[in-house]
């Protein structure tokens, strides 16, 4: 910044933060469509996680118009104005403290995720406490830089420090999670090798470029204070910090449909694969349960048989019926012989 108005440090300072907002307003649409996703697909969650939800959106919603604030007042309000160039506006303080809120929330979302899947804290409280860290070294550095107003003094060794520190933080954290996460998936292969497979790759991609991007910043700072390259980086930190958590909510169904569908291709590999003899066939059942041809078999046997049955029931009346009629027409006919027996009896002849 020791040539104002120069062509290269228009590029390198206003040029940087113009991309990176331009870069985080996208970002923002990808939340925003995640959280729509996230309160369509899983409205039996509890409630504290839609409040999570709701949080980190409205955090990411403030950190876009701050950044917007912070691009309009130094492009447009200090256009021909290159000697306010040095300028910091107070949305740019505002915005590294909302980024700090959100990577603090995301940071202790996963640390307890941690704690819930290895049933141990040795991990989980240390990513805790440099999560919270980082959150006091952004708020120090949000006010540092509302006090200072300039760049100039803003890069001194005082208030550097605590920016650089603050940053370094957050890369550690992210980079603690996505090591611990990889390292619990690879210990946990079983049958479903291709689900732990796509959830190591999934880890891998959310996590890392967070860090990549969080180190890349930091890189940008202790590098090249003398612009704001870094800067148009740190832009992108909230976002994508933001899209992590909700992709790693919203993927939940996908992953137990895929694990579902593990579990039927499995089951219907195994007792393919078994041997037809009466001994295995009981017991893959006891296990597994019958197959879909042997219900649907059993299901036309079942019908079958109560068809029978209901015919042989009807066939068994009308033999009954016909039995009954023809036991009283024999009864008829007995009582008709006896009859005109006795008539013939009692008949009186005159001579």
């Amino acid at each position: 910044m020791t040539l104002p108005g120069d062509v290269a440090t228009v590029a390198t300072v206003y040029g940087a933060i113009l991309l990176g907002t331009c870069f985080g307003c996208g970002l923002t649409g990808i939340v925003f469509v995640q959280c729509i996703l996230y309160y369509k697909l899983y409205p039996g969650d509890y409630a504290w996680t839609k409040f999570l939800v709701f949080v980190v959106w409205f955090l990411d919603l403030m950190h876009t118009i701050l950044i917007i604030v912070t691009v309009w007042q130094s492009v447009i309000t200090n256009y021909d104005h290159p000697e306010n160039m040095d300028n910091i506006p107070a949305a740019l303080g505002l915005s590294v403290a909302v980024t700090a809120a959100i990577t603090f929330t995301v940071h202790c979302f996963f640390a307890n995720r941690i704690r819930k899947l290895m049933k141990r804290w040795y991990i989980a409280i240390p990513v805790g406490i440099l999560a919270f860290m980082r959150l006091l070294a952004a708020c120090i550095s949000t006010s540092e830089i509302i006090r200072l107003k300039r760049y100039s003094l803003f890069i001194r060794p005082y208030p550097a420090w605590i920016f650089t520190a603050g940053v370094t933080l957050s890369a550690s954290a992210e980079v603690i999670i996505t090591t611990t996460m990889i390292i619990f998936l690879g210990t946990r292969k079983t049958g479903m090798n291709h689900i732990i497979n796509a959830l190591i790759l999934y880890t891998l991609e959310t996590g890392g470029i967070s860090a990549l991007v969080t180190v890349a910043s930091l890189l940008c700072w202790l590098l090249m204070r003398h612009n704001l390259i870094f800067l148009g980086m740190h832009f992108a930190i909230a976002k994508l910090y933001a899209n992590s958590l909700l992709a790693t909510l919203n993927t939940r169904k996908r992953l137990r449909i895929d694990r579902m569908y593990s579990s039927e291709r499995d089951q219907n590999g195994l007792t393919a694969g078994l041997p037809y003899n009466g001994v295995n066939k009981s017991r893959v059942s006891r296990i597994l349960g019958p197959t879909t041809t042997q219900k649907s078999m059993q299901l036309n046997v079942n019908v079958e048989t109560t068809v029978v049955s209901k015919i042989d029931e009807n066939f068994d009346d009308i033999e009954e019926q016909r039995d009954s009629i023809t036991e009283f027409e024999k009864e008829e006919h007995q009582m008709a012989e006896i009859r005109d027996s006795s008539e013939k009896d009692h008949k009186v002849e005159f001579p």
